[in-house]
């Protein structure tokens, strides 16, 4: 499978949203909330989307960093089951990572489920460190760690 990536447009949206409810039952976004953030682009807030061989959206993620000199908040990172494990996470990462230095963000923030052992080994494997646990996060019983990386 060929990966190649494109900053997200506003036709991105339907796809993003039913991808949303399949990969977050738990708490997936709106299409308002998509919208919120997408209005955002591109002084703070920066999307991306992956798209496989047939040109169709595999994943997306997406960063906000408001101001120069604040940090930078990874508001989310979504692949499909069947596109892991091909390096589209790490990807997509590295391309938050440089938008937000760029906007001289001093360090990167997120949020992940406990229980997402890849992605926290990921982010881990890519020097962010769990310096917080948030309680109920994704909703009752669902907690996430709170990660950070210091940009250089």
């Amino acid at each position: 499978m060929d990966i190649s990536y494109r900053e997200v447009m506003p036709l991105d949206l339907p796809v993003l949203v039913s991808m949303e409810r399949t990969l977050f039952s738990d708490a997936p976004w709106s299409m308002g909330q998509f919208k919120e953030e997408f209005s955002g682009i591109p002084k703070t807030r920066y999307f991306v989307v992956a798209l496989d061989s047939d040109k169709q959206i595999v994943g997306y993620a997406g960063v906000m960093v408001v101001a120069s000199g604040v940090d930078a908040d990874v508001l989310t990172v979504a692949v499909l089951p069947e596109a892991r494990r091909r390096g589209i996470a790490r990807h997509f990462m590295d391309s938050l990572e440089k938008w937000s230095s760029m906007r001289v963000a001093p360090s990167m923030m997120l949020e992940v489920g406990v229980n997402n052992s890849s992605a926290i080994a990921l982010y881990e494997s890519i020097g962010y460190l769990i310096i917080n646990t948030r309680k109920n996060y994704y909703g009752p019983g669902l907690d996430a760690h709170v990660m950070k990386k210091v940009l250089s």
